[in-house]
């Protein structure tokens, strides 16, 4: 008989999260009649060249309104109306569904018309430590990713934060697996030509690299303060996205900075290698930042780089500390982040023992076979 058909469905870009390049470079060959469901936010789908996507049917939502908007909240309803329909349409024998925003149309869908069909759940972040709001509402959304959790056939973890403060039911062993949002080992693809003449940074600087999503939940008003500063001695690199676009003006109008703006991946590993510690200042009010484990965390231990955390991100400030491998501050904390950069030097650790960590610990090829036999179990011939 035919291999079972499969449908994967995002709340938003089918590429905005590495699990489905690495679900995808371990398992492609698996499957039969991938099809990809997601919503488009900004209206316009996603044309992505990678030859990874090919032969995969991909479907866009497209409907879009102005954000934080209640256009924004019947979208959403819509759009699970959508993703039902086309679940029913599809007739699958296995969902993947990536975050608790796509797990109900694929639980609908199993437990009222095909209670056969195997529902695999990718929660990615836990929704309800994402934001700050009531603490009613969010043991509610809590309480319901639980449910979610017990109702789905198989769930992939990122890390251990269900089983030490947010999983309010046991699971069995079988029936999750833990992927740490961790990459393959890209070392050797990373240029060796000088930081400092590509990015004209003056000679002997200790760089700190701000790399991805910035913020004023991540470290905003510190590096803001202390780039004002002009620390001797101490040059910025600044890439990625923006939160607030007037942040970019700041940048650009400093001198002991090089923004960049958006850059690749390999890219960014390149600027993390050269730099002197890698700064993850997340503002550990959020339960997520006090658990999770930043992509960066892991990007960086690649590179062989020192990191810079607050004392409350507790599970990341716990494993500098045990591996001995970077510095840790107060959140926000001007003067303790400034003592550092004025007492940096570039022996302080061992670099090969941080790239070692990664390579033992966290290479995605240490989790490639697991991840395969997860999804062998529900796409064998039937």
């Amino acid at each position: 008989m035919n291999q079972p058909k499969t449908i994967f469905l995002y709340p938003d870009y089918y590429d905005a999260t590495t699990a489905t390049i690495r679900i995808l470079s371990s398992s492609k060959d698996l499957f039969n009649g991938l099809t990809f469901f997601y919503w488009a936010k900004t209206g316009v789908p996603r044309s992505n060249k990678d030859k990874l996507f090919d032969n995969i049917d991909i479907h866009a939502f497209t409907k879009t309104a102005r954000p934080r908007s209640l256009g924004v909240l019947f979208l959403f309803v819509s759009f699970q109306f959508w993703l039902l329909k086309n679940i029913i349409k599809s007739k699958p024998q296995v969902i993947n569904s990536f975050m608790l925003y796509t797990i109900f149309p694929a639980l609908i869908y199993k437990y009222c018309f095909n209670w056969k069909c195997k529902v695999i759940y990718d929660p990615r972040d836990y929704v309800a430590v994402c934001y700050d709001v009531n603490k009613v509402i969010i043991f509610f959304i809590q309480l319901i990713d639980n449910i979610v959790m017990q109702l789905a056939d198989f769930v992939i973890f990122p890390d251990n934060q269900y089983f030490s403060y947010y999983g309010f039911f046991k699971l069995r062993k079988s029936k999750y697996y833990i992927l740490p949002n961790s990459t393959e080992d890209q070392y050797d693809l990373i240029s060796t030509e000088n930081i400092y003449t590509k990015y004209g940074i003056p000679q002997g600087t200790f760089i700190v690299p701000l790399i991805g999503y910035f913020s004023e939940t991540r470290g905003k008003k510190l590096f803001f303060e202390i780039i004002k500063e002009n620390v001797p001695n101490v040059h910025f690199v600044v890439a990625g996205d923006f939160r607030d676009e007037t942040d970019v003006n700041f940048f650009k109008s400093n001198k002991n900075v090089s923004f960049l703006g958006k850059v690749s991946y390999i890219e960014s590993l390149y600027i993390m290698k050269n730099a002197t510690f890698t700064p993850l200042l997340y503002d550990p009010v959020s339960l997520n930042n006090r658990y999770a484990y930043p992509t960066k965390y892991y990007d960086s231990l690649m590179v062989g780089t020192p990191l810079l955390t607050s004392f409350g991100q507790i599970d990341l400030w716990n494993s500098i500390q045990e591996f001995q491998i970077g510095y840790g501050i107060e959140y926000n904390n001007t003067n303790e982040f400034k003592h550092i950069l004025l007492n940096l030097s570039d022996s302080e650790f061992d670099r090969q023992k941080i790239r070692k960590l990664f390579i033992e610990k966290y290479d995605f090829n240490l989790f490639r076979d697991g991840l395969r036999n997860v999804y062998g179990q529900f796409l064998a011939k039937k």
